[in-house]
């Protein structure tokens, strides 16, 4: 296992095209087919000094347990015990942090927030990092819904293996 799961950057797999704002990549070994889309912000604010490039992903796996999944890298690791602040319009969600990584609470969440980002056009993620500081990034939808839509035509057949 290439790990791949817990952390699907772009470097691990095919870049597929483009949409705007979002990528589509594939990763397909023996066992999985694993696609994601995934873009980098338009804007980052906050009391950092340095951090790497953050990333929002949705990821399809197949399998077992098929589903889509939201993440944020935030190009630090996240405080501990801490929660991230997503916003659409009006629509406000709280991921939850592990590491580096941050995730909404469960499939359901995931689909509100999907369905939310596919009627936006902007989303602000907001997280606290081990040392303290603060940052807001914003992404652009634009191309979300493209992204997303290819990548659920794309990947199709992992959620059938």
């Amino acid at each position: 296992m290439l790990g791949l799961v817990a952390d699907p950057y772009p470097s691990l797999a095919a870049f597929v095209e483009r949409f705007r704002d979002w990528s589509l990549y594939v990763h397909e070994d023996t066992n999985s087919k694993i696609c994601f889309i995934t873009s980098v912000p338009i804007k980052q604010e906050g009391n950092f000094s340095r951090r790497g490039q953050p990333r929002l992903f949705v990821t399809q796996f197949g399998g077992n347990n098929p589903r889509q999944e939201v993440s944020v890298d935030p190009g630090y690791t996240y405080r501990k015990g801490s929660t991230v602040e997503a916003t659409i319009g009006r629509d406000r969600f709280e991921l939850f942090t592990e590491g580096d990584r941050a995730w909404a609470k469960n499939a359901a969440e995931d689909g509100r927030l999907i369905e939310a980002m596919r009627r936006g056009d902007q989303i602000q993620v907001r997280g606290t990092s081990t040392r303290d500081t603060w940052s807001l990034d914003t992404y652009s939808l634009a191309g979300f819904t493209a992204a997303h839509r290819a990548m659920t035509e794309t990947c199709r057949d992992a959620i059938h293996r």
